[in-house]
C-alpha cells in the first residue's frame, strides 16, 4: 500500500530550466529563495561536482531520450561545471569547497567528503563525456591522485573507491587509456579502500545493526552503492555481501509500516534506538535509488557468472558438489520490500521496482502525500517537514530529483 495510490509521473524527461536558472557563468549557486537563486550564499564544489555528474548521466542517454535542444544545453552546462572543478582544485590536488558570490574563498577546512565526490564526478566525466570535456577531466583526475592516500571520511573513501573501480573497468573495456603506473596506483587504492569499508561494516555489525557506522546520518545510500559498484569490477564476494546486506538494512529503516519509503530525517538521524522522521531530504531518495540500481546490476552479474559456472561444471552441482554461489547467497538478506532471500531469478527486477518507488516519493508517495517537484522546470523542494514541503528549491534537492529521474529511466 502506498501513501498515494494516484501518483502520476510524466513520461517525458523533466525540464532542466531550474538547473539553468541556478547556474551562472561561474557555476551552480547553492541556495534559492523559492525558485530564485540566492546569490549571497555563493557556490560549493560539492554541488558543482553533483551537477557535473547529473549532466553526464543525462548526456549518456541516446538521442531519443533527450532532445537536441536539451543536449546542447546540457553540454553548455558541462562546460561550466567542469571549468568550476578545474578552478577550485588546488595544485596539490585538493578541492576547495565554499566560495562567495564574488568568487572569493570562504574560510574552511578540507572536506574529505567533497574530495571523494569530486574525484568520482570527474572520473565519470572522463569516461562518459565526449570531446574536450574528457581531456580536462583526465588532467583533473591525474592531479587528484596523490590525495587518495589521505581521504579519511567514510563517504569520501566510498566515492574514491567507486571512482577507482569505474576508471579501471573503463580502461579494461578500452573506453579510456590509463597509463600503466596510474592503473597500478588505482588498483592499490581500490583494494585498500575495499578492505577498509568491508572492515568498517564488520566492525559495527551485530544482530540489531547492519551498518558501517554507529549512526546513519546523511547520503546513506552511497555506502552500499560504492560496495556494489566496486564488486562490479573486483567480483569480491564479501563486497557483494556487504553491499546487499547494508542496502537491505537501509531499506528496513527507510520503509514505513504502511509500505512507503521515508528518508531518515536530519533532525536527529538514525541510531539503534531511534529514527528521526523529519526533516526529510531528497538527497536520501536519490542515493537509495542509486544503490538499488547498482544492486540490480550486481545481481545480474552474479546470476550470469553462476549460470556460466553451472554450465562449465555440468551435472557436478546436482551430485552434491561445491556451489560457488553458496557464499554469495548470504549477501541477500530477507526483506519485505524486496522480498528475496537468495540469488534467484528476477531479483534485479524487484530491486528496480523499489528504485522506481524512490522516484514516486517526489511525486507524492510520501508521508504527507504531497508533490515536492515540478517537472515543468525541473525544480525540487529542499525537504519535507512535518508542516509541508520546504518551498525553497536549491541545488542539492534539484540535482537529487534529476538524478533519480535519470536512474529510473535506465531499465
Amino acid at each position: 500500500m502506498s501513501a498515494n495510490d494516484t501518483v502520476v509521473r510524466p513520461e517525458a524527461p523533466p525540464s532542466f530550466a531550474h538547473l539553468r536558472r541556478l547556474t551562472d557563468d561561474t557555476g551552480l549557486l547553492e541556495h534559492a529563495l523559492g525558485r530564485i537563486p540566492r546569490r549571497r550564499e555563493g557556490y560549493t564544489t560539492d554541488d558543482n561536482a553533483r551537477a557535473l555528474w547529473t549532466v553526464t548521466e543525462w548526456l549518456s542517454f541516446g538521442p531519443d531520450a533527450v532532445s537536441s535542444e536539451d543536449r546542447n544545453e546540457l553540454n553548455r552546462l558541462a562546460d561550466i561545471y567542469i571549468a568550476f572543478m578545474l578552478w577550485t582544485q588546488n595544485d596539490d590536488g585538493w578541492w576547495l569547497n565554499n566560495f562567495s558570490y564574488d568568487r572569493t574563498l570562504e574560510p574552511e577546512g578540507i572536506s574529505h567528503d567533497c574530495q571523494g565526490r569530486s574525484i568520482w564526478s570527474c572520473a565519470d566525466a572522463w569516461i562518459r563525456l565526449e570531446g574536450p570535456h574528457r581531456e580536462t577531466a583526465r588532467v583533473i583526475i591525474e592531479k587528484s591522485m596523490p590525495t587518495l592516500y589521505r581521504i579519511d571520511s567514510l563517504r569520501g573513501q566510498a566515492f574514491a573507491m567507486a571512482a577507482c573501480a569505474h576508471l579501471l573497468e573503463a580502461s579494461q573495456k578500452g573506453q579510456i587509456d590509463l597509463p600503466a603506473d596510474m592503473a597500478r596506483e588505482l588498483n592499490y587504492h581500490l583494494l585498500r579502500l575495499e578492505s577498509l569499508l568491508n572492515g568498517a561494516f564488520r566492525h559495527f555489525f551485530d544482530d540489531n545493526w547492519r551498518w558501517f557506522e554507529p549512526a546513519m546520518t546523511y547520503s546513506n545510500g552511497v555506502l552500499p552503492w560504492a560496495m556494489l559498484r566496486t564488486y562490479r569490477f573486483t567480483r569480491r564476494a564479501e563486497s557483494l555481501r556487504t553491499g546487499l546486506e547494508s542496502l537491505a538494512y537501509l531499506l528496513e529503516v527507510m520503509t514505513t509500516e504502511e509500505g512507503w519509503l521515508r528518508p531518515i530525517g536530519n533532525e536527529g538521524w538514525c541510531t539503534s534506538e531511534t529514527v528521526s522522521r523529519w526533516d526529510q531530504q531528497p538527497l536520501e531518495m536519490f542515493k537509495l535509488a542509486l544503490a538499488l540500481e547498482e544492486a540490480a546490476l550486481a545481481i545480474e552479474i552474479s546470476e550470469a557468472e553462476a549460470d556460466l559456472s553451472a554450465r562449465l561444471v555440468g551435472s557436478a552441482r546436482g551430485k552434491g558438489g561445491y556451489d560457488s554461489r553458496s557464499e554469495d547467497n548470504h549477501a541477500l538478506v530477507q526483506h519485505g520490500a524486496v522480498g528475496v532471500s537468495g540469488l534467484s531469478s528476477g531479483n534485479n527486477v524487484k530491486y528496480r521496482a523499489v528504485r522506481d518507488r524512490c522516484l514516486a516519493w517526489y511525486y507524492g508517495d510520501n508521508d504527507l502525500q504531497v508533490t515536492v517537484v515540478d517537472p515543468n522546470d525541473g525544480s525540487c523542494c529542499d525537504g519535507l517537514t512535518q508542516y509541508g514541503p520546504n518551498i525553497n528549491c536549491g541545488a542539492e534537492a534539484t540535482i537529487s530529483y534529476l538524478m533519480t529521474e535519470a536512474l529510473c529511466r535506465r531499465g
